[in-house]
């Protein structure tokens, strides 16, 4: 009832107020918009808030604007008539397109609280309203998105750059964006996730997940139960490990809470994306990097995809994997990081949950080698000799890898003889 008061008496205020008071007709837009949109917009009503629409939008008062567009958000979040929507839905998209088209490379100069609510009335559009406004409107606003987005921090800020990011995601979410717009967004998205600044590059990073999490190229292979699920083309999994390579240089060459973010959300995107025999290489050769300077971080990368093998039954390409690369370990120097390198991969190889709970304890000791981290390299080193290696013939391959590098005083002439001991019980 007393919306229905509001919108009599506004209307009413309206009719008998001189039009040249801006500063009052700037409230009264939005107030009789949302009023009349909680009453319903009956047709007589939506043909008087379409007028009053179309003349504010013509306004020269830029504040009477925003608040036009204000009133437009909360018209078009009620059920529009067909009739009313083919009236009112050109004016504002002619009216978005002709604006963001003059302004998206030189935001900075443009009122801010204008340019939101243009994007806001946009992509609310573009997502409810894809039949009306049209493909033409979409790809312009997503073309203009991408100016906006591809400007420097000095023509484009921050405010306004997450605010496209964030609407561009949830059109993808919400399935209105074309396939072609879909690839637009993943090149703009990998571009700038290359970026200097930390903020920037990771909004991006949000938005180029959701570009290929929403896109075809998932093909989950690690986690498909079906024998004959489809293989992933190699094309696909070639354009992923470009983009993938994206996500191991920001974390070799951002700042360390970046580098800490892409090694949190790695592991799950490697396994959804790619099979673990085309990336092992890749994660097991970033961690023994002399050019790696975040090292911890992909210590416990290497060991959440060792345990995501684990759990889907692929312990002996784990067990392979730490054969193959045990010689490129003990050349790392100095003794101390390959000792801590082959401690950390150990520990990632295991299935023990002791062993496994050391992990954070071993990586805070990074590059020391007192005896309680050559008696932890020992430990752990036993652990995988044990119960990891099953032939003889790995045995012996395991043993001799440390014989060529141990010299008296170092951690591998001691694990060696931690080995003879081993021999000596199983013996009995």
């Amino acid at each position: 009832h007393h919306l229905k008061l509001m919108y009599t008496t506004l209307t009413e205020l309206q009719k008998i107020h001189p039009s040249e008071d801006e500063i009052l007709n700037q409230y009264l837009t939005p107030a009789i918009c949302k009023a009349a949109a909680v009453l319903g917009m009956e047709k007589t009503v939506a043909e008087a808030v379409s007028r009053m629409l179309e003349t504010t939008l013509r306004s020269t008062h830029m504040p009477s604007r925003i608040g036009a567009l204000h009133g437009i958000l909360s018209v078009l979040e009620c059920d529009l008539l067909d009739e009313t929507a083919k009236q009112l839905i050109p004016v504002i998209s002619d009216y978005l397109l002709s604006n963001l088209r003059g302004i998206a490379h030189c935001v900075n100069v443009h009122n801010q609280q204008h340019v939101l609510v243009m994007c806001a009335a946009a992509f609310y559009l573009i997502e409810n309203y894809p039949l009306d406004v049209g493909p033409e409107f979409t790809a312009g606003i997503i073309q203009m998105c991408g100016v906006m987005v591809s400007g420097s921090e000095e023509s484009t800020p921050s405010i306004i750059y997450h605010c496209v990011l964030r609407g561009l995601e949830r059109l993808l979410l919400s399935e209105q964006l074309s396939r072609l717009d879909g690839e637009a967004l993943v090149k703009l998205s990998v571009d700038r996730v290359n970026m200097q600044s930390p903020h920037r590059a990771m909004a991006a990073l949000g938005l180029m997940l959701t570009c290929m999490y929403t896109g075809k190229e998932k093909i989950s292979p690690g986690r498909t139960s079906d024998v004959n699920a489809t293989v992933p083309d190699s094309e696909s999994v070639i354009v992923a490990m470009e983009r993938v390579s994206v996500l191991f240089d920001r974390i070799r060459k951002g700042f360390p809470c970046e580098a800490r973010v892409v090694a949190r959300i790695l592991p799950q995107f490697l396994d959804d994306f790619f099979p673990p025999q085309d990336i092992m290489n890749k994660v097991i050769g970033e961690f023994l990097s002399n050019q790696q300077p975040y090292p911890q971080f992909m210590a416990t990368v290497v060991y959440k995809v060792f345990q995501t093998l684990h759990t889907t039954g692929q312990s002996s390409m784990v067990r392979d994997w730490v054969m193959l690369s045990l010689s490129n370990f003990t050349q790392r120097t100095p003794v101390a990081m390959a000792m801590w390198s082959l401690s950390c991969f150990f520990v990632s190889a295991s299935t023990s949950p002791w062993i496994s709970a050391i992990l954070p304890h071993i990586i805070s000791r990074m590059g020391k080698s007192e005896q309680v981290d050559v008696n932890l390299f020992c430990l752990v080193a036993i652990d995988f000799y044990k119960h990891q290696i099953d032939e003889e013939l790995d045995r012996r391959a395991f043993q001799s890898v440390f014989e060529v590098v141990a010299s008296p005083e170092s951690p591998y002439h001691q694990l060696l003889t931690c080995l003879q001991n081993v021999h000596k019980s199983t013996a009995f």
